[in-house]
């Protein structure tokens, strides 16, 4: 008979914790041992275990193990930022939803069952093969069994080259089809990859199950029409590595400071699009001119931000801007990643539904002029901050629960702008970014409604700031400020509350 996925005695006491107390005593319980010494990052690996042992994926991307897993990555970068007395809320809201979507009975109790790896022959390339088709021909559990095979016998570069296949194209029907896969592995990087036989798993099953392809979205119904549009074109972006002979040239992998001209210059570019599908083709054309994949991904990633900064979106799920840049310069770097998959990554950035949505909604300019940054009062760093966050707490509470609510019509005013302002006068004087992360930290776990993409974003957003060179980084520290103006108003705050209360 068919059993359920079981750890080590220790392991499975702390995954029943998450599974087995009730959601009313979920914060209270978590906050008690991490007071008595448990530690935050075995914590941290019980609740992504539970959520993937014992939940199941919705029809859409909303529950099970996609976002608490996603956001696992987030909430260990978040947590160091923050000062020890506050720096236990990411890892208490982290528990909260694993145990939240396990007691949702859209979403659990579910059990994963405990399957045996399964091999061509005991075949390298037969079995990747059989994966890869496996996954193609919509075979969830036979391609759960290769990917236990795969898992001791070859490289996790590998194995996500074998799964890109199907998210690099499916990313056109829904971001998180590409996202899901590659946050789970840099969860696997922070948790230890000793734990990718249980939370690769929904990944893949995700991956190798039928995708929404009918017009669930009642109040726009050219929505999924628009997505099957761009997905049948995915050959176009084939196309283009093949027309400009990108897998023939000597692409240099990583950048140096003689691209800095020409980086800035593709930015731009980037920068100011309206419409996204014209960005392959400037990619293709940079890199075929001689710029290096780590030079495109830092254009990419520049005119990602300017982009972001031009919307006034004020969904609090509109991160996959930043995120999605993010997870492919994480290819970039990955070894066993081909370079027509990690030429594909960049080029489907501006594919996700998600990402495409905020062409609608470039409403502003990316940067404050100098006249603007000139008129505002000169303070010093602590006053800034200060005033950065006042003008955050002084925003309007939204309540995502009201009737007739739909998130990606929700809005931020002209004041979220003048906080955009005030960031970049922040960078602009030369101020500690650390200090503004740091301070960007404590206020995103004032975010109960997202499901960690609050989170995503801000460490999405610090990354690329330190990975992009100093005359370009504003963008990303602007964009932090941006984004936490989009969440820190949302209500209701159910955890954060009951946390802060407890934690005095």
């Amino acid at each position: 008979m068919p059993r359920s996925v079981e750890f080590s005695p220790e392991m499975e006491r702390q995954v029943r914790f998450v599974e087995d107390t009730p959601p009313a005593e979920i914060v209270e319980a978590t906050l008690i041992k991490l007071r008595d010494g448990e530690d935050a990052g075995q914590l941290m690996a019980a609740a992504a275990l539970a959520v993937s042992r014992s939940t199941e994926i919705p029809s859409n991307h909303h529950g099970g193990p996609v976002h608490p897993v996603s956001g696992a990555h987030a909430i260990f970068g978040v947590a160091e930022l923050m000062p020890p007395e506050t720096a236990m809320l990411p890892i208490v809201q982290s528990v909260a939803l694993a145990n939240k979507h396990v007691h949702t009975p859209t979403m659990g109790p579910a059990l994963m069952v405990d399957l045996e790896a399964l091999s061509v022959d005991d075949d390298v390339a037969a079995t990747e093969e059989a994966f890869a088709t496996a996954i193609r021909n919509r075979q969830p559990v036979t391609a759960e069994r290769h990917l236990l095979w795969l898992l001791q016998n070859v490289s996790s570069g590998r194995i996500i080259d074998l799964m890109l296949e199907a998210a690099l194209r499916r990313n056109a029907l829904d971001d998180h089809y590409f996202l899901y896969p590659l946050l789970t592995a840099r969860a696997l990087d922070d948790l230890g990859w000793e734990w990718a036989s249980v939370l690769m798993r929904p990944p893949v099953r995700y991956l190798s199950r039928h995708p929404i392809m009918d017009p669930v979205f009642p109040f726009r119904p050219e929505y999924v029409a628009k997505n099957v549009e761009m997905y049948n074109s995915f050959d176009v972006l084939e196309a283009i590595i093949d027309d400009h002979k990108l897998l023939d040239l000597d692409v240099e992998e990583k950048s140096t400071a003689e691209e800095t001209a020409m980086i800035g210059e593709v930015a731009d570019r980037i920068g100011a699009l309206d419409v996204y599908s014209k960005m392959p083709e400037m990619l293709a054309e940079a890199i075929a001119g001689g710029l290096s994949l780590g030079g495109a991904g830092e254009a990419l990633s520049v005119g990602a931000g300017l982009i972001f900064l031009r919307s006034d979106s004020g969904n609090p799920f509109d991160v996959h801007i930043h995120t999605g840049i993010n997870v492919r310069r994480y290819i970039l770097g990955l070894d066993g990643v081909s370079l027509r998959n990690k030429l594909l990554a960049l080029f489907t950035w501006g594919t996700g539904p998600e990402v495409r949505d905020q062409q609608r909604k470039m409403r502003w300019v990316a940067r404050s002029s100098a006249d603007e940054i000139a008129a505002m009062p000169k303070r010093d760093e602590g006053e800034l901050l200060n005033a950065i966050t006042e003008a955050l707490f002084a925003l309007p509470a939204f309540d995502m629960e009201a009737e007739g609510v739909r998130v990606n019509e929700i809005y931020v005013s002209d004041a979220v702008r003048q906080i955009s302002g005030l960031s970049q006068q922040y960078s602009e004087l030369g101020y500690d970014p650390a200090a503004f992360f740091g301070r960007m930290a404590e206020l995103v776990c004032h975010d109960d409604y997202s499901e960690m993409h609050a989170y995503k974003m801000l460490q999405a957003a610090r990354e690329e700031y330190y990975s992009t060179r100093e005359e370009f980084r504003w963008v990303h520290l602007v964009s932090a400020g941006r984004h936490v103006g989009s969440i820190i108003c949302l209500e209701p705050k159910p955890v954060y509350v009951r946390a802060s209360a407890l934690m005095g």
